[in-house]
């Protein structure tokens, strides 16, 4: 991953990550305090996104690229979703996608639970991963991929539950496809993408210039337009009117963000160990 090979010496000066990993930067001294005077764009960057981007009060990185993660469901199969537990629901059984991943996991069962995913005994860890050995059978495949995989079996009909970011639900709802994104009672989740200058740059100031552009209203709108991705430029977010993405992204409901759930800082030892929990889910 992008840790790894910045602690191998990666000689970029620029670096892209998602939430959950800034601590690791800073604690490795991987990362150089960002000078956001020199950022013309700043301004457009609501606070919210901004202190994503800081560690004890100092701005280490730019937030760029968001967006959620919910319950993608099929509305001529499925009845209202409301809660993450549809992804356990068994009258879905064969016609359930969920991702490849530990931390996601972890995360739905904390959220169903009412648990703090970064204080999790040791029996409730327990428990997560026998609740996901037994969803297993329920899956129709773990996906990897969401434009790979995923999206291709929501839109053919083979997926009726799927957790999901909001790029596949744009994708199948401008295709005019049943589908519906939940707004779960426990709250969606939301990743922020970030971006680090390496504390080795020798041209930290040219590397400033790149993410001022990055900010910049050219380049967040491609990623709205061209990947359903949001963008950190609050001008740009709001003066999207495209119908299709303002369902995707929830621009006509502002108290969604407010029930989101950001990915926290965890830990080393907790990122390993939700890792190795779901590699044994897989081989149960």
């Amino acid at each position: 991953n992008v840790l790894a090979q910045m602690q191998g010496g990666s000689q970029a000066d620029i670096f892209h990550f998602y939430t959950g990993w800034q601590q690791f930067y800073v604690d490795e001294g991987l990362v150089q305090e960002i000078d956001t005077s020199k950022l013309t764009n700043w301004d457009k960057v609501p606070i919210e996104y901004q202190e994503l981007g800081q560690i004890d009060g100092k701005q280490y990185f730019v937030p760029w690229d968001w967006g959620f993660t919910s319950i993608l469901y099929n509305t001529e199969q499925v009845d209202e979703v409301t809660s993450w537990d549809a992804l356990f629901n068994e009258d879905y059984a064969g016609h359930v996608s969920m991702w490849n991943d530990g931390p996601g996991a972890v995360a739905v069962s904390s959220y169903i639970n009412g648990w703090d995913e970064t204080a999790l005994t040791d029996d409730q860890l327990a428990q997560i991963e026998q609740d996901w050995i037994d969803q297993k059978p329920l899956n129709a495949f773990y996906w990897s991929g969401e434009y790979t995989d995923l999206c291709p079996a929501v839109q053919d009909g083979t997926i009726w539950v799927a957790y999901a970011w909001q790029g596949c639900y744009a994708t199948a709802l401008a295709a005019g496809d049943p589908v519906a994104y939940a707004n779960p009672e426990e709250g969606r989740n939301s990743w922020v993408g970030l971006y680090g200058i390496s504390a080795d740059s020798d041209s930290p100031e040219l590397a400033l210039e790149f993410l001022d552009q990055k900010l910049a209203e050219t380049s967040c709108a491609n990623a709205v337009t061209l990947f359903y991705y949001g963008c950190a430029n609050g001008d740009v977010m709001s003066s999207i009117d495209d119908p299709v993405l303002i369902e995707a992204f929830g621009l006509d409901d502002p108290s969604i963000l407010e029930s989101t759930n950001f990915t926290p800082l965890v830990t080393e030892e907790q990122r390993e160990a939700w890792t190795a929990m779901w590699e044994r889910v897989q081989a149960n």
